[in-house]
């Protein structure tokens, strides 16, 4: 899994304007863990042309996949 700092995930939800109480916090920040790990393995799949497009972080990344499907109609 991705390793995520304490300052990046400070700045993922200053950015977009998140904040949790401390047991909640943990399970988002596992959540963008997964999140930023699958992106990685997807951008390294890019640069050796296996996939069209490259992915990015957005205020999506700490969303359960129920959150998500509820988000974006899945």
């Amino acid at each position: 899994m991705s390793f995520v700092t304490d300052e990046e995930w400070a700045e993922y939800k200053a950015k977009f304007n998140k904040s949790y109480e401390a047991e909640e916090d943990i399970n988002r920040r596992g959540l963008y863990e997964k999140a930023k790990a699958k992106i990685e393995e997807h951008n390294r799949r890019f640069e050796k042309g296996e996939v069209t497009f490259k992915m990015g972080i957005n205020h999506l990344a700490d969303l359960t996949p129920e959150e998500f499907g509820q988000r974006c109609g899945k």
